[in-house]
């Protein structure tokens, strides 16, 4: 499985809604029924079309471009992949592909996903050698992460707030 697919498939990546026409604008909402603009989401989403989702990208007044157009109407449902932030996309896209994978595997483990990310402090971005300080929340637990990294190897440490830990270490190749 490449990383792509593996961010696509993690549980809580993608944020579900509706879309109703309000006052001649299209609205989205979510599935805390919060009320988004159109220009707010992301250009590509999914539709949820004949039983499955199909990829497509937003058009101008309510239109979604897949292998054809596609006029939305009220109620058509849509999700999109939940934004991350900054500093962890780049943290997360500067990990070895064996680190990367092996750090999804420990977190899932404990039933977090990529998407439960609250802050990211990459010191990668600035060195070598270090410590990156992530902190997850999955709404049961809250499990902190350190990254300790050099040139040979990546280690994470897992602490949940009861104390409980879990360490995973990946020898560069």
């Amino acid at each position: 499985m490449d990383r792509l697919t593996t961010l696509r498939t993690q549980k809580r990546a993608y944020i579900y809604g509706v879309v109703e026409q309000v006052n001649g604008e299209w609205v989205f909402f979510d599935e805390d029924d919060e009320a988004h603009e159109f220009i707010s989401l992301p250009e590509e989403v999914e539709l949820f079309r004949f039983g499955q989702w199909v990829k497509g990208w937003l058009g101008e007044h309510g239109d979604i471009y897949m292998s054809e157009r596609y006029t939305l109407k009220n109620g058509d449902r849509l999700r999109y992949m939940k934004p991350l932030s900054h500093a962890y996309e780049q943290w997360l896209a500067q990990l070895p592909d064996h680190a990367f994978f092996h750090f999804i595997h420990l977190i899932n483990e404990w039933n977090f996903s990529v998407y439960d990310c609250l802050y990211c402090y990459n010191y990668m971005l600035f060195a070598e050698k270090g410590v990156n300080f992530l902190m997850f929340d999955n709404s049961l637990d809250m499990c902190n992460v350190q990254h300790y990294f050099d040139g040979k190897q990546h280690r994470f440490e897992l602490t949940l707030q009861t104390g409980k830990k879990m360490i995973g270490v990946q020898l560069d190749h």
